[in-house]
Protein backbone atom coordinates (compact mmCIF):
# COMPACT_ATOMS: atom_id res chain seq x y z
CA UNK A 1 0.00 0.00 0.00
CA UNK A 2 1.39 3.38 -1.03
CA UNK A 3 0.98 6.33 1.31
CA UNK A 4 0.33 9.58 -0.53
CA UNK A 5 -0.87 13.06 0.24
CA UNK A 6 -3.63 14.59 -1.86
CA UNK A 7 -3.22 18.34 -2.27
CA UNK A 8 -6.62 19.96 -2.77
CA UNK A 9 -5.78 23.41 -4.24
CA UNK A 10 -7.40 26.45 -2.62
CA UNK A 11 -9.49 27.45 -5.64
CA UNK A 12 -10.73 23.91 -6.17
CA UNK A 13 -11.65 23.53 -2.53
CA UNK A 14 -13.60 26.78 -2.70
CA UNK A 15 -15.35 26.30 -6.04
CA UNK A 16 -15.91 22.53 -6.15
CA UNK A 17 -15.06 20.92 -2.80
CA UNK A 18 -16.48 17.56 -3.86
CA UNK A 19 -13.59 17.06 -6.28
CA UNK A 20 -11.17 16.16 -3.50
CA UNK A 21 -13.48 13.31 -2.51
CA UNK A 22 -13.60 12.09 -6.11
CA UNK A 23 -9.81 12.11 -6.33
CA UNK A 24 -9.46 10.45 -2.94
CA UNK A 25 -11.90 7.72 -3.93
CA UNK A 26 -9.90 6.93 -7.06
CA UNK A 27 -6.60 6.82 -5.17
CA UNK A 28 -8.07 4.56 -2.51
CA UNK A 29 -9.50 2.28 -5.20
CA UNK A 30 -5.93 1.94 -6.44
CA UNK A 31 -4.95 0.78 -2.97
CA UNK A 32 -3.31 3.96 -1.68
CA UNK A 33 -3.58 5.35 1.83
CA UNK A 34 -4.48 9.01 1.39
CA UNK A 35 -3.86 12.03 3.59
CA UNK A 36 -5.56 15.27 2.55
CA UNK A 37 -3.71 18.58 2.36
CA UNK A 38 -6.26 21.35 1.97
CA UNK A 39 -6.72 25.02 2.72
CA UNK A 40 -3.40 25.99 1.13
CA UNK A 41 -2.33 27.81 -2.00
CA UNK A 42 0.60 27.09 -4.30
CA UNK A 43 1.25 30.82 -4.71
CA UNK A 44 0.30 31.03 -8.38
CA UNK A 45 -2.23 33.93 -8.19
CA UNK A 46 0.28 36.19 -6.46
CA UNK A 47 3.15 35.00 -8.66
CA UNK A 48 1.29 35.69 -11.90
CA UNK A 49 0.35 39.15 -10.63
CA UNK A 50 3.98 40.06 -9.90
CA UNK A 51 3.84 39.74 -6.12
CA UNK A 52 6.84 37.45 -5.63
CA UNK A 53 7.17 38.05 -1.89
CA UNK A 54 3.58 37.08 -1.24
CA UNK A 55 3.90 34.05 -3.51
CA UNK A 56 6.98 32.95 -1.59
CA UNK A 57 5.21 33.17 1.78
CA UNK A 58 2.17 31.29 0.55
CA UNK A 59 4.14 28.54 -1.19
CA UNK A 60 6.36 28.13 1.86
CA UNK A 61 3.30 27.11 3.90
CA UNK A 62 2.50 24.42 1.33
CA UNK A 63 6.08 23.16 1.18
CA UNK A 64 6.24 22.87 4.96
CA UNK A 65 3.15 20.68 4.93
CA UNK A 66 4.33 18.66 1.93
CA UNK A 67 7.74 17.87 3.45
CA UNK A 68 6.09 15.22 5.63
CA UNK A 69 5.08 13.18 2.56
CA UNK A 70 7.06 11.30 -0.07
CA UNK A 71 4.42 11.78 -2.78
CA UNK A 72 1.96 14.66 -3.09
CA UNK A 73 -0.74 14.09 -5.71
CA UNK A 74 -2.27 17.31 -7.03
CA UNK A 75 -5.59 17.41 -8.88
CA UNK A 76 -4.62 20.50 -10.88
CA UNK A 77 -2.19 20.80 -13.76
CA UNK A 78 -1.64 24.52 -13.18
CA UNK A 79 -0.81 24.09 -9.47
CA UNK A 80 1.49 21.16 -10.21
CA UNK A 81 3.31 23.22 -12.81
CA UNK A 82 3.62 26.17 -10.43
CA UNK A 83 5.13 24.07 -7.66
CA UNK A 84 7.49 22.02 -9.78
CA UNK A 85 8.61 24.71 -12.25
CA UNK A 86 8.43 28.04 -10.45
CA UNK A 87 8.25 27.76 -6.66
CA UNK A 88 11.91 26.71 -6.15
CA UNK A 89 13.00 29.85 -8.00
CA UNK A 90 11.39 31.99 -5.30
CA UNK A 91 14.13 30.91 -2.87
CA UNK A 92 17.90 31.26 -2.81
CA UNK A 93 20.86 29.07 -1.89
CA UNK A 94 20.21 26.01 0.24
CA UNK A 95 16.57 27.02 0.65
CA UNK A 96 16.14 26.79 -3.11
CA UNK A 97 17.66 23.31 -3.06
CA UNK A 98 15.32 22.27 -0.25
CA UNK A 99 12.31 23.73 -2.05
CA UNK A 100 13.30 21.87 -5.21
CA UNK A 101 13.55 18.56 -3.34
CA UNK A 102 10.07 18.96 -1.88
CA UNK A 103 8.62 20.27 -5.13
CA UNK A 104 9.96 17.15 -6.83
CA UNK A 105 7.55 15.08 -4.77
CA UNK A 106 4.49 16.64 -6.42
CA UNK A 107 2.69 14.57 -9.06
CA UNK A 108 -0.20 15.70 -11.22
CA UNK A 109 -3.25 13.50 -10.55
CA UNK A 110 -3.79 12.06 -14.03
CA UNK A 111 -0.08 11.34 -14.51
CA UNK A 112 0.07 9.60 -11.14
CA UNK A 113 -3.03 7.49 -11.80
CA UNK A 114 -1.96 6.63 -15.36
CA UNK A 115 1.37 5.33 -14.08
CA UNK A 116 -0.01 3.48 -11.06
CA UNK A 117 0.88 -0.23 -10.96
CA UNK A 118 -2.67 -1.12 -9.89
CA UNK A 119 -4.50 0.83 -12.59
CA UNK A 120 -5.41 -2.23 -14.66
CA UNK A 121 -7.13 -3.74 -11.63
CA UNK A 122 -9.83 -1.07 -11.78
CA UNK A 123 -12.96 -1.92 -13.71
CA UNK A 124 -13.59 1.50 -15.22
CA UNK A 125 -16.86 1.76 -17.13
CA UNK A 126 -19.01 4.77 -17.97
CA UNK A 127 -21.38 4.96 -20.90
CA UNK A 128 -21.65 8.33 -22.59
CA UNK A 129 -19.89 11.00 -24.62
CA UNK A 130 -17.56 13.72 -23.38
CA UNK A 131 -15.31 16.27 -25.02
CA UNK A 132 -11.81 16.85 -23.71
CA UNK A 133 -10.51 20.34 -22.96
CA UNK A 134 -6.71 20.44 -22.82
CA UNK A 135 -5.55 23.15 -20.43
CA UNK A 136 -2.51 25.23 -21.36
CA UNK A 137 -0.55 24.10 -18.31
CA UNK A 138 -1.20 20.43 -18.99
CA UNK A 139 -0.33 20.74 -22.65
CA UNK A 140 2.56 23.20 -22.70
CA UNK A 141 4.24 22.92 -19.30
CA UNK A 142 3.55 19.35 -18.19
CA UNK A 143 3.24 17.70 -21.61
CA UNK A 144 0.36 15.62 -20.27
CA UNK A 145 -2.08 15.57 -23.19
CA UNK A 146 -1.39 12.02 -24.31
CA UNK A 147 -1.33 10.82 -20.71
CA UNK A 148 -4.79 12.18 -19.98
CA UNK A 149 -6.25 10.85 -23.22
CA UNK A 150 -4.66 7.45 -22.62
CA UNK A 151 -6.20 7.34 -19.17
CA UNK A 152 -9.65 8.27 -20.48
CA UNK A 153 -9.30 5.57 -23.14
CA UNK A 154 -9.25 2.96 -20.37
CA UNK A 155 -12.86 3.76 -19.46
CA UNK A 156 -15.08 1.25 -21.24
CA UNK A 157 -18.14 2.51 -23.18
CA UNK A 158 -16.89 6.10 -23.00
CA UNK A 159 -16.58 8.13 -26.20
CA UNK A 160 -14.03 10.93 -25.90
CA UNK A 161 -14.23 13.63 -28.54
CA UNK A 162 -11.49 16.14 -29.35
CA UNK A 163 -11.93 19.85 -29.93
CA UNK A 164 -11.14 21.20 -33.38
CA UNK A 165 -8.94 23.90 -31.84
CA UNK A 166 -7.64 21.92 -28.87
CA UNK A 167 -4.36 23.83 -28.52
CA UNK A 168 -6.06 27.22 -28.14
CA UNK A 169 -6.43 28.77 -24.67
CA UNK A 170 -9.90 29.08 -23.15
CA UNK A 171 -9.06 32.61 -22.02
CA UNK A 172 -8.87 32.00 -18.27
CA UNK A 173 -5.18 32.26 -17.43
CA UNK A 174 -5.84 33.27 -13.84
CA UNK A 175 -4.94 36.96 -13.53
CA UNK A 176 -5.28 37.29 -17.31
CA UNK A 177 -9.07 37.42 -17.04
CA UNK A 178 -8.78 40.35 -14.64
CA UNK A 179 -6.12 42.26 -16.59
CA UNK A 180 -7.64 41.71 -20.05
CA UNK A 181 -11.29 40.73 -19.53
CA UNK A 182 -12.42 41.64 -23.04
CA UNK A 183 -9.77 39.46 -24.65
CA UNK A 184 -10.50 36.63 -22.19
CA UNK A 185 -14.20 36.81 -23.05
CA UNK A 186 -13.55 36.52 -26.79
CA UNK A 187 -11.25 33.52 -26.25
CA UNK A 188 -13.83 31.90 -23.99
CA UNK A 189 -16.58 32.42 -26.56
CA UNK A 190 -14.47 30.77 -29.25
CA UNK A 191 -13.84 27.79 -26.98
CA UNK A 192 -17.53 27.49 -26.15
CA UNK A 193 -18.34 27.49 -29.86
CA UNK A 194 -15.80 24.70 -30.35
CA UNK A 195 -17.41 22.72 -27.53
CA UNK A 196 -20.89 23.21 -29.01
CA UNK A 197 -19.64 22.01 -32.40
CA UNK A 198 -18.39 18.79 -30.81
CA UNK A 199 -21.95 17.80 -29.93
CA UNK A 200 -20.91 16.64 -26.47
CA UNK A 201 -22.77 17.94 -23.42
CA UNK A 202 -20.04 17.11 -20.89
CA UNK A 203 -16.64 18.84 -20.90
CA UNK A 204 -13.76 17.09 -19.13
CA UNK A 205 -10.44 18.60 -18.15
CA UNK A 206 -7.57 18.05 -15.73
CA UNK A 207 -7.88 21.71 -14.64
CA UNK A 208 -11.05 22.90 -12.97
CA UNK A 209 -9.92 26.52 -13.30
CA UNK A 210 -10.61 26.29 -17.04
CA UNK A 211 -13.88 24.49 -16.45
CA UNK A 212 -15.09 27.14 -13.98
CA UNK A 213 -14.32 29.85 -16.54
CA UNK A 214 -16.14 28.01 -19.31
CA UNK A 215 -19.04 27.10 -17.06
CA UNK A 216 -19.63 30.74 -16.12
CA UNK A 217 -19.55 31.73 -19.78
CA UNK A 218 -21.98 28.97 -20.72
CA UNK A 219 -24.44 30.13 -18.07
CA UNK A 220 -24.23 33.66 -19.42
CA UNK A 221 -24.93 32.58 -22.99
CA UNK A 222 -27.52 29.94 -22.17
CA UNK A 223 -25.37 27.06 -23.41
CA UNK A 224 -26.21 23.84 -21.61
CA UNK A 225 -23.27 21.70 -20.59
CA UNK A 226 -21.75 19.92 -17.63
CA UNK A 227 -18.13 20.17 -16.52
CA UNK A 228 -16.23 17.31 -14.90
CA UNK A 229 -12.65 17.03 -13.84
CA UNK A 230 -10.86 13.82 -14.78
CA UNK A 231 -11.05 12.84 -11.12
CA UNK A 232 -14.84 13.11 -11.15
CA UNK A 233 -15.12 11.15 -14.38
CA UNK A 234 -12.97 8.33 -13.02
CA UNK A 235 -14.91 8.28 -9.75
CA UNK A 236 -18.14 7.96 -11.74
CA UNK A 237 -16.55 5.18 -13.81
CA UNK A 238 -15.83 3.21 -10.65
CA UNK A 239 -19.58 2.68 -10.27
Amino acid sequence: MARVALFDPCYLGALRPTDAFHAKRVLEALGDEVTLIDGRCCGQPAYNSGFRGEAKRVSLSLLREARHHDVVVTASGSCTSMVTHFVPGLFEGTKREGAARIAGRFREFTAYVAGHPNLDRLALMLEGTVVYHDSCHMRNELGGTDTVLGLLAKVELLEVRRLAHEAECCGFGGAFTVKLPEVAAVMMTAKLDDIAASGAKVVVSADFSCLAHLESGARGTGQRMETWTVAELLARALG
